[in-house]
């Protein structure tokens, strides 16, 4: 049988003590339910804060984001600068940057650029509603994809608006290695970011030159300066003035001295700190062009041999000495082999030559009729043309001068050498440069400080206020424009 077991009696002190523990219980389960009710209100943005990081960097790890990128590796770097923390998709009472960014896109016109460029599809005023919601309307992974695809479009228009949508030696594939280029659209837009003003911050990499302000301040008058496409514009001449800004931001300017030959324009200028000095020139003709080049003039020369370029040597002279074999000595030129001896041109020589025209050259010799004329400005280059003066003086007279073998022939090249050595501090040496243009007496004049000269080809400029056109004497816009807008629509040329 087995023994029960009587309750024992609660005493008062073990009853108050029950009570003191379930009250105890009931304000630990009261403080848990208010600290988790008030999480959201202190711990819930880092909370998302934290989890829109990791998504960030999960989708910079995912093919198929990065191949959707125009510049996938620097917007990593970009990224990967701050620990993927979120540059666009902030608080409410810090929308600015992402507000001043959207705004930018809008207005990608005004600057010669095409909005297609810039995930237009994906970068929408509702999305930008939804992300930067207090009600949490998208996810975190819209948010992030959001947050990079902005970034993507800012750092293209950074590398667009400083080199060029279509630079042909700084495409959008080498820039994204960032190991090329004078800017680093990554730390660029870091810093600006921490600008005020995020939109006057980009648009400072644009080029500071005269010719590209005056057009740039021109597309913004035509297309609206605030609200984007509120005139009415004839769509040549807003694809007109963006293909010559995208033209001048190939160029790396400089912001000193240097010579600036426009080819359509037919025109040279001097450019220094104070002063613009103004030269016509010649140019190539539409079968052996001028090409577009930078370059440094490091030394003058005065009544230079003029080494035949090999093509004109094979294909013009050539024919004209079997058609007169004194044709050589009369316009003061002469034959050489490889090995530098003298040719004498009969009609057995000149089927030698003809047969192996690799293995000879011709020199003109100094001489009021040498083609280099009196003085020429020499830069290196892989086209072998010179900036020269002309024994043809007669051409600068006429409105197209597309005359030359690919060489620049400047009017008034005396002055232009005479400005030079001037400006390199060597003002003594003028009179010297005078005598022996004078009397055809070959000299060299090194410049202590090399000057640098730059070719452009643009077919449109601001003159006075208004815009001005010139031939398109080697049909290069339709090329441009077909990978700018993707038409072949012909563009304006010869315009009043």
């Amino acid at each position: 049988m087995k023994a029960q077991i009587k309750p024992q009696p609660v005493s008062a002190a073990n009853h108050r003590r029950y009570i003191y523990l379930g009250l105890l219980i009931l304000i630990l389960q009261l403080i848990f339910h208010l600290a988790a009710d008030a999480l959201p209100i202190a711990q819930k943005r880092n909370l998302q804060k934290d989890t829109l990081d990791a998504t960030i960097e999960r989708l910079l790890n995912d093919s198929q984001t990065l191949a959707n990128l125009k510049f996938p590796s620097t917007v990593k770097r970009f990224y990967a600068q701050r620990s993927f923390d979120e540059a666009w998709v902030k608080d409410d009472e810090n929308i600015k940057p992402a507000t001043d960014a959207m705004l930018l896109l809008d207005c990608v016109r005004q600057y010669g650029l095409n909005k297609e460029n810039y995930h237009p599809k994906e970068l929408t005023y509702g999305l930008l509603h939804d992300v930067l919601s207090k009600e949490n309307l998208a996810s975190n992974e819209q948010k992030a994809v959001f947050d990079i695809l902005l970034t993507d479009a800012m750092v293209s228009m950074i590398y667009h608006l400083h080199y060029g949508a279509f630079n042909p030696v700084l495409t959008d594939k080498i820039l994204d290695t960032g190991s090329l280029g004078d800017l680093q659209a990554a730390s660029f837009l870091s810093g600006a970011l921490e600008q005020k003003d995020l939109m006057a911050a980009i648009l400072t990499v644009q080029p500071q030159v005269k010719d590209y302000i005056e057009l740039q301040n021109y597309m913004r008058l035509i297309t609206g300066q605030y609200i984007c496409d509120s005139y009415e514009v004839p769509q040549t001449e807003v694809q007109n003035i963006a293909i010559n800004m995208e033209r001048l931001r190939w160029v790396n300017w400089n912001s000193g001295s240097f010579l600036h030959i426009n080819i359509p324009s037919f025109s040279l200028s001097y450019q220094q700190a104070d002063t613009t000095y103004e030269f016509k020139v010649v140019v190539g003709k539409g079968k052996t062009p001028t090409p577009t080049l930078e370059s440094q003039i490091k030394y003058l020369e005065t009544a230079p041999d003029w080494k035949v370029p090999q093509s004109i040597f094979v294909k013009e002279f050539i024919p004209k000495a079997f058609k007169d074999s004194t044709y050589f000595d009369q316009n003061h030129m002469a034959v050489y082999d490889s090995q530098e001896n003298f040719v004498k041109i009969g009609k057995s020589t000149l089927e030698k030559i003809k047969l192996h025209p690799e293995n000879y050259h011709a020199r003109q010799t100094a001489g009021c009729d040498n083609a280099l004329g009196k003085v020429v400005f020499r830069f290196p280059n892989a086209y072998d043309i010179y900036l020269h003066d002309s024994p043809e003086q007669q051409l600068f007279k006429s409105t197209s001068r597309a005359y030359s073998h690919g060489c620049i022939r400047v009017a008034n090249a005396e002055l232009l050498a005479e400005l030079l050595l001037k400006a390199d501090q060597q003002p003594t040496k003028i009179a010297t440069l005078q005598t022996a243009m004078k009397a055809y007496t070959k000299k060299t004049f090194l410049l202590k400080k090399p000057v640098p000269i730059i070719i452009t080809y643009l077919t449109c400029a601001v003159k006075d206020g208004l815009l001005q056109y010139y031939d398109d004497v080697y049909q290069l816009d339709s090329s441009l424009s077909l990978k700018m807008y993707g038409n072949t629509n012909q563009l304006t040329k010869n315009q009043p």
